[in-house]
């Protein structure tokens, strides 16, 4: 195989997943909630819910400007930037002792995956060869899905297993 493919393999594997895992924390949590919730019973379903909400949202409102700051600054360094916020964030999210800090971690998860979701992207574009473009997009758009459709059932049963913190150590 020559450099290049292998390269551009290799791109690939790395940011689909990237893109397996920013799409699997919005979906696995889902199912940790009512776990989440048992851990504080003093703390409203409704407040708590912003440990899905705020993910959601900032990922959601970052997404473009982290896209246009990897076009100016450089997609390799805000993918690796956004690697290492998304990892250290889940690890908070893992040991959190409050809510209102699981929140927060949850905010700066999603600022580092909304990072990595533009950067990887850019990163598989440049590095496919142009015939191969139409099937590197759809193997990393298809990691995005793969992650709609195991993340429920995965995080149900690594709170079955194991409890919920650990669907963060997932990442």
């Amino acid at each position: 195989m020559p450099n290049d493919a292998r390269r551009a393999g290799l791109t690939l594997a790395v940011s689909g997943l990237a893109v397996l895992a920013v799409f699997l924390d919005t979906t696995v949590l889902f199912v940790a909630f009512p776990d989440i919730a048992a851990t504080w019973p003093d703390v409203d379903a409704s407040a708590l819910s912003w440990v899905l909400n705020a993910y959601t949202i900032v990922f959601a409102a970052l997404l473009v400007p982290f896209g246009r700051l990897a076009d100016r600054r450089g997609h390799k360094s805000l993918f690796l930037a956004g690697s290492i916020a998304f990892t250290l964030a889940s690890l908070l999210c893992a040991i959190a002792p409050s809510p209102w800090l699981l929140v927060a971690a949850r905010v700066l998860q999603a600022g580092g995956g909304a990072a990595l979701i533009p950067a990887s992207l850019a990163l598989v574009l440049r590095a496919s060869p142009p015939e191969r473009i139409p099937v590197a997009l759809a193997i990393w758009g298809a990691m995005g899905a793969v992650a709609g459709a195991v993340g429920p059932t995965l995080g149900a049963a690594v709170v079955e297993s194991v409890g919920w913190r650990w669907v963060f150590v997932l990442n």
